[in-house]
């Protein structure tokens, strides 16, 4: 019995049988990474940029990293206690009524319609009362009055009346503004269209005149001398813008000028100074003033003798075409050629 407990070995010197498949196991899980690592690859500079990591699923494709439906949503905008949500003014009916441009139209062609001067059929331009309380253009209402051979009627009514005309100035602001606007566009304003384009010409060749430029000077002295562009007809004023003209050696202010002199026109005659001019505008080129000295020595009129041989002189001037400056009308060409025809014939 004491040899079986010797010979059985200590309970110290017993080696255990080692388990390989344990240690393989054990090996295993500390050199492998778990499978939700070894799913996850970074790229190699994530570092240095900022994009998402990427999920290879068992196909090896990569997938995102966050599902579209998972993204954060956008913060609601929130308004400072300052603040109020503004809503889309609303439409006003009445703006938007496309009849309203219409209407107004309408009312703007009455308006005017009830101020047209019942004898010229057309917004007046210098518009007057009459006594019996209708406007009219003054020069319309002047010509009913003298082609009356009896007491002054209406034009309207027929009933007898006085000849009294009133300046109505607010009637003409009105017009002219309605012109000026564009709201009246018609017949009815071409009368007063053409106005407001003669009081700019005139202005504008008014401003030219008072700098020295001849030219506009006489056209002022013609405008003048015949009532044109809306100016009142004023021969003394005439005669001095062609004065001032002539002060410019202007052959045409020259000649209108000597032609003035020579006939008293607008101031005292002076026959010597006139053919002074005259003669001096002809020599420049001036057509009327070479006609007016023909005519002169071939009547023999102004104090000159009749001379047929100077009177062909400028009349053939005239024919021939070799005057530069020409504002001789149609009717005095005619009575030039026919004069030479005759000194010729």
């Amino acid at each position: 019995m004491m040899a079986d407990q010797e010979d059985e070995p200590a309970a110290t010197d017993l080696e255990l049988p080692t388990d390989s498949s344990s240690e393989a196991e054990s090996d295993s899980s500390s050199e492998a990474a778990p499978p939700s690592q070894a799913r996850c690859t970074e790229s190699s500079d994530s570092d240095d940029n900022d994009e998402m990591p990427s999920l290879e699923d068992d196909r090896g494709t990569i997938a995102p990293a966050a599902r579209a439906d998972m993204a954060p949503e956008e913060p609601e905008t929130v308004l400072e206690d300052n603040e109020t949500a503004r809503a889309p003014a609303p439409v006003n009916d009445e703006d938007a009524n496309p009849t309203k441009e219409a209407k107004c139209v309408e009312a703007i062609s009455a308006a005017a319609a009830n101020l047209v001067c019942p004898i010229a059929q057309a917004l007046p331009t210098d518009p007057v009362t009459a006594e019996d309380g209708h406007i009219y253009e003054r020069g319309a209402i002047e010509s009913w009055f003298r082609a009356k051979d009896g007491d002054p009627t209406s034009p309207i009514t027929g009933a007898r009346m006085g000849t009294r005309l009133l300046e109505a100035h607010q009637v003409r602001n009105t017009i002219e503004a309605l012109v000026k606007s564009g709201a009246v566009d018609s017949e009815l304003a071409t009368a007063w269209r053409q106005k407001l384009k003669d009081e700019t010409w005139v202005k504008e060749t008014r401003a030219k005149a008072e700098v020295g430029d001849g030219g506009a000077m006489c056209l002022l002295g013609a405008w003048y001398g015949s009532g044109m562009k809306g100016l009142a007809k004023d021969l003394v004023q005439s005669r001095a813008w062609y004065e001032r003209s002539a002060a410019t050696r202007t052959p045409q202010g020259m000649a209108m000028f000597g032609f003035y002199l020579l006939c008293g026109i607008g101031g005292p005659e002076d026959i010597a100074f006139g053919l002074v001019n005259l003669t001096e505008a002809a020599g420049l080129g001036s057509d009327f003033a070479a006609y007016t000295l023909g005519e002169a020595f071939f009547n023999g009129d102004c104090g000159l003798p009749k001379d047929p041989a100077r009177a062909r002189f400028w009349l053939k001037k005239i024919v021939d075409g070799e005057c530069k400056h020409k504002h001789l009308n149609e009717a005095g060409r005619a009575d030039a050629a026919a004069w030479l025809r005759e000194l010729d014939g």
